[in-house]
Formats: structure tokens, C-alpha cells, sequence
């Protein structure tokens, strides 16, 4: 697929790692349809930062802990961008700080609902809105790291996305590839303390032994979408 003239929904893309995936898609001639929840001012900027490389851009609030939200969402982007997305980047995630014991009914579904239901439901309506004779790209952005001792229900949301990722690839095939991107350290948490921030081993880091560049996770994404072969994949 050619990213050039396509259109593009980013979820979580009002900063850091969403925002610079929806900036790569921009650079590459997308139109791109800029989703936040709180981050209001962010998603402006970024928007106008992507309508300054001369394609269109639109910013969309949802809270994709409702079902609701995730129509509205996939409906604005439609209407905003006056285009049926044929990708779509999952990258929102819920990062609520509760250990196991500390773990909530609410914090359990809302980690699920951002990382696993908002994708699924996305997923059905592309597979619904898009014409028969497009294809559609999914790329699912991922944790390497399933187990977050402080953020409990993330760790378990991370490792269900894997399990979406390739059930999607099964149900969407041929016309819309699903792939995931497991990353190690790119940037701290948000709200990153000590107690998040495991002793910097291989295991960590990855096989490539240090932190990773946003510039490195913009070209994996854009070499998921431009290929048309992998399919259910996962990149790390």
C-alpha cells in the first residue's frame, strides 16, 4: 500500500510516540485524523503542525473506555477527513499505576477497553466502511514487556493486544493486514518513577541493547503499511 494519499486514524496521537507516527504518516503525503482524549492542546498543535505539510488533519476527542466513543470516533474521522481511513494505528493505551492488590474492577476494564476492545471495535467498522475494492492496514502499537508489576492490568492488556493482533489478522484477511509492533524503550512513562524502571538489561533493552528512537518506530510502522505480504506479524 502507498502511505502517499492515503488516510490515516492515529489513536493516542496528540504527543509523544502517536504524535510522531501521525507526523511520519503527514510527511509521507497521508491525510491523518489526530485522536486524544485529554490532551486537547497537544492534538491542536499537532494537527496544525500535520496541515503544515500539506495534507489534511483533523483533531477527534473520544474516550475509548466507551463503546460509544469508538463509533463516534471512526464517524468524525470520516467526516473530518471526508475519507474512509484505510489505516488505522492503535497506539492509545491505558496506564493506570495499581499493583495486583491494588487493581480495581475499573482499572482492569479500563487497560482492556483502550488497548484491546477500542482496536477490535475499530477494526469491525474499517472492515465495514471500507470498499470491497481497497485494502486497509492495522498496526498495533505494543509493549516487548508483559508484566508491570506497579501497572498490573497493563501488563495484562499488552499480552491480550498480541492475541488480538493475530486473531484480526486471521478474521481481516486479504484485504486488510493486521500487524503489531512490540516496542522496548523509547521514552519514559509519563508519570515514570523509580520503581518503574527495571535494571537496564538485554531482557530490557531488546536484542539491540539501548533505547530506541522515534524515528526508528516511524520507518517500522511506515515498512508495515508499504508491505503487502506480512500479515498477523509481529515486529519488536
Amino acid at each position: 500500500m502507498q502511505v502517499n494519499g492515503s488516510t490515516a486514524l492515529v489513536t493516542g496521537a496528540s504527543k509523544r510516540i502517536g504524535r510522531a507516527i501521525g507526523l511520519s504518516l503527514a510527511e509521507n503525503g497521508c491525510n491523518v485524523a489526530v485522536h486524544y482524549f485529554n490532551s486537547h492542546e497537544e492534538a491542536v498543535q499537532t494537527c496544525e503542525t500535520i496541515r503544515g505539510l500539506g495534507v489534511k488533519s483533523q483533531t477527534v476527542r473520544a474516550d475509548l473506555t466507551k463503546s460509544e466513543d469508538c463509533a463516534g470516533l471512526w464517524t468524525e474521522a470520516i467526516d473530518a477527513l471526508d475519507a474512509i481511513p484505510n489505516i488505522l494505528i492503535n497506539n492509545a493505551s491505558s496506564f493506570g499505576r495499581a499493583t495486583f492488590d491494588e487493581t480495581t474492577v475499573n482499572d482492569f476494564d479500563d487497560a482492556m477497553a483502550v488497548k484491546v476492545r477500542a482496536p477490535m471495535l475499530l477494526a469491525q467498522m474499517m472492515a465495514r466502511d471500507l470498499p470491497e475494492t481497497d485494502n486497509g492496514k492495522i498496526v498495533n502499537i505494543n509493549d516487548r514487556r508483559k508484566v508491570y508489576k506497579s501497572r498490573f492490568a497493563f501488563g495484562i492488556a499488552n499480552a491480550a493486544m498480541s492475541g488480538l493482533t493475530r486473531s484480526l489478522a486471521a478474521a481481516l484477511a486479504p484485504r486488510i493486514q493486521v500487524n503489531e509492533l512490540r516496542l522496548g524503550p523509547i521514552l519514559p512513562l509519563s508519570d515514570n518513577q523509580a520503581s518503574d524502571t527495571p535494571r537496564m538489561s538485554l531482557d530490557t533493552l531488546g536484542p539491540a541493547g539501548r533505547m530506541g528512537e522515534l524515528d526508528e518506530v516511524c520507518r517500522a510502522v511506515l515498512s508495515l503499511i508499504e508491505n503487502d505480504y506480512i500479515n498477523g506479524g509481529t515486529a519488536a
